[in-house]
């Protein structure tokens, strides 16, 4: 019934359950909508030397994806092979995961970046940190591992499907 309320009204459902106003976003049909076919790769199949064909495609909405993940260009999705877990739980991803990811350089590096690093024995996924680890166990990299020989940066991650990081 609120999105009917919601309508009638010329507002949004937000604003009905909470009282702010929040920007109204206008949703092309999806006969008038941009698409974007991003590329599926499979994350075992990646090496020093790049990611391979992509194993398959799906259409995402070029809107949605700007809404979601703040762009729709230069992006691929790859399912996890290990566990991250965030500081504070929220943002946790599982082996498994579908992921939206971005090629992402030693240079691009930002602190809270969420990154899958290749490493020697294989694919991490970590946060990118200024700070040194509060813990041992922490998922964290710092500037001083990122190099050649320890941590290098595969990809940035920027949600999982359903979740923006």
């Amino acid at each position: 019934v609120l999105p009917q309320m919601a309508d009638t009204l010329r507002t949004n459902v937000d604003f009905l359950l909470t009282g702010r106003k929040t920007a109204s976003i206008a949703v092309a049909e999806a006969a008038d909508a941009e698409w974007e076919q991003v590329p599926f790769f499979d994350l075992r199949e990646i090496t020093d030397t790049g990611k391979g064909e992509p194993a398959s495609r799906t259409p995402f909405r070029k809107d949605w994806l700007n809404r979601n993940l703040g762009t729709a260009s230069e992006l691929y999705l790859v399912r996890l092979l290990s566990d991250y877990r965030s500081r504070n739980g929220d943002r946790d991803l599982r082996e498994g995961d579908l992921v939206f990811c971005r090629e992402c350089e030693p240079s691009d590096l930002v602190d809270g970046y969420v990154v899958i690093w290749r490493r020697e024995h294989g694919l991490k996924v970590a946060r990118y940190s200024i700070r040194s680890r509060e813990t041992a166990d922490e998922d964290v990299i710092t500037p001083a591992e990122v190099s050649d020989d320890q941590f290098v940066p595969v990809a940035r991650i920027l949600g999982k499907f359903l979740q923006r990081m």
